[in-house]
């Protein structure tokens, strides 16, 4: 439950950003953040499986949260999606570089995988570098606009809403592949 609540902390972060500055110093909520984020990584269970590499992750976040502190920089916290999706994207494809991708990693835990199965999640993979990219770049896009409700609508809605279509079209692609699979192998 704690993790959870740590977790959602993270999924509202641009509201509490966007909301936040208008009532404290960028470097309170900087600080805020920073705890918070050192907390829930130090308290996860590192044996459990998870996304290779995820230090990446931490070191960019808390490496930013910092300079926004020292800085007292409401536009550095801003940058937090961009750092989010800069690091998922640096992850992913160093995952592709150095097997196994993080999609085959994490379908691994639910299923065996077969050489197709492998070849689907390094694809997959792939996609989700394209995400992360494009969703990087519009992401800093909307840190720039005059009406900083962008940011907030993009960064705390949009890019939520896409991610899960993603999530739910590849699994809507996944059924197909493996029906499809199921048809052949038993004709």
């Amino acid at each position: 439950m704690k993790n959870a609540i740590l977790g959602l902390t993270f999924l509202i972060y641009p509201v509490l950003v966007y909301f936040g500055l208008q009532y404290v110093k960028p470097s309170y909520l900087a600080a805020f953040f920073a705890l918070i984020f050192a907390y829930r990584y130090f308290s996860q269970d590192k044996r459990k499986g998870k996304i290779p590499h995820l230090n990446i992750l931490f070191i960019s976040v808390t490496s930013l949260l910092a300079f926004s502190m020292l800085a007292n920089s409401a536009i550095a916290l801003k940058f937090y999606p961009v750092v989010v999706n800069v690091s998922f994207l640096v992850i992913f494809a160093y995952s592709l570089w150095k097997p196994p991708s993080v999609v085959e990693v994490i379908a691994s835990l639910q299923e065996e995988l077969d050489q197709q199965g492998i070849i689907y999640t390094r694809n997959v993979t792939k996609v989700w570098c394209v995400f992360f990219s494009v969703n990087a770049m519009i992401a800093t896009w909307t840190i720039f606009q005059e009406d900083q409700s962008y940011w907030l609508i993009y960064n705390g809605l949009v890019s939520y809403v896409l991610m899960g279509l993603l999530m739910l079209i590849e699994f809507g692609v996944r059924k197909y592949v493996k029906h499809n699979k199921s048809k052949v192998a038993s004709s």
